[in-house]
């Protein structure tokens, strides 16, 4: 009889009917037996759940410290993550305990990049802010600060992967430049995606009408713009962050909101995403703050599992090492 591999599906909502969907696809299911366990937000599985299972599919699910050795000491010989970062795994940590950790590359860049450029076209118009203004029982056509065209600004992205490249086509087709900051990108590679390069970050600040992040959570870019980087950016200029919310100095962000020092901010992100009732930043009027809804879609949530489904059978089927592979 054909072995099969347990498989634990720890998710926020079941989804074990498109899990199977993809094992048959795969041609798979007769060797994989998936388990599902819909857990809270941020919350790892118990070394009980974890009984004789191979593999897991982890959304929003952390495993650092003693987590690490819940899952080693179980048996699990691959987590995978069904996110882009994986700033909240320790990938080292579990490759020495010979855990394999895979990703999902890319599964969600259209998804966020319409977000990002969502939250621009929202903070150019203003109208979340108008609305907020109708709401309270006003009527000014001419609310709040002037407007201008997208076409002719400058769009600065800070890094250059798989959203930041599309954000691109949406913000060049309503007429705007794009600068770009990303070290390990040269001018013409740049050029070739219809982007001007940078030299600096601080050359990007100055020179851009609205700067969207685009960077991974990592130490090079944790709280990346600072109080000294918002003093660059231009009085009028917006910033957007769909990357991570510890890029940003958000006390910084928030003294330069009240302040007028930049003109607004749209978030999906926030270092703290479990308790924002006391937060500064969501109680900003010209800030507009959404919970990490950006990569929502059904297509996107669909490429996760099928992603990680791919690399369970890659690893525990096929004996090879993912595509998606993370390495430490």
């Amino acid at each position: 009889m054909t072995k099969r591999h347990k498989v634990l599906l720890y998710t926020i909502d079941d989804v074990s009917d498109y899990a199977r969907e993809c094992a048959r696809s795969l041609g798979a299911q007769d060797q994989l037996e998936l388990v599902s366990r819909t857990h809270e937000v941020f919350s790892s599985p118990t070394a009980e759940e974890l009984d004789g299972v191979e593999a897991v599919l982890g959304e929003f699910m952390p495993v650092r410290g003693a987590e690490v050795d819940v899952m080693a000491d179980a048996g699990v010989r691959l987590v995978a993550s069904m996110s882009i970062g994986i700033n909240h795994v320790d990938v080292a940590g579990l490759a020495a305990r010979g855990v394999t950790v895979s990703n999902c590359p890319g599964y969600c860049a259209e998804d966020v990049a319409l977000h990002a450029v969502a939250l621009m076209l929202d903070l150019m118009r203003q109208v979340t802010m108008s609305n907020r203004d109708v709401l309270a029982g006003n009527w000014n056509p001419r609310f709040g600060r002037e407007m201008r065209r997208p076409a002719r600004q400058t769009c600065g992205l800070v890094f250059f992967g798989n959203i930041a490249r599309k954000v691109v086509p949406l913000v060049k087709a309503l007429g705007m430049d794009v600068l770009v900051w990303a070290p390990t990108k040269s001018a013409e590679e740049l050029a070739a995606a219809g982007c001007r390069k940078a030299e600096s970050l601080d050359e990007l600040l100055a020179t851009s009408d609205v700067v969207s992040l685009h960077c991974p959570l990592i130490p090079m870019t944790e709280r990346l713009i600072g109080a000294r980087e918002l003093a660059l950016m231009k009085p009028t200029a917006l910033l957007i962050n769909t990357a991570r919310g510890a890029v940003v100095d958000e006390d910084a962000l928030a003294d330069a909101l009240e302040a007028g020092a930049i003109a607004g901010a749209g978030l999906d992100v926030l270092t703290e995403e479990r308790d924002v009732a006391y937060q500064r930043l969501p109680k900003c009027p010209n800030c507009i703050v959404t919970p990490h809804t950006a990569y929502v879609t059904r297509e996107a949530s669909e490429a996760l599992v099928s992603m990680s489904m791919k690399s369970v059978c890659e690893l525990l089927l096929d004996g090879c090492e993912p595509e998606y592979v993370v390495r430490p």
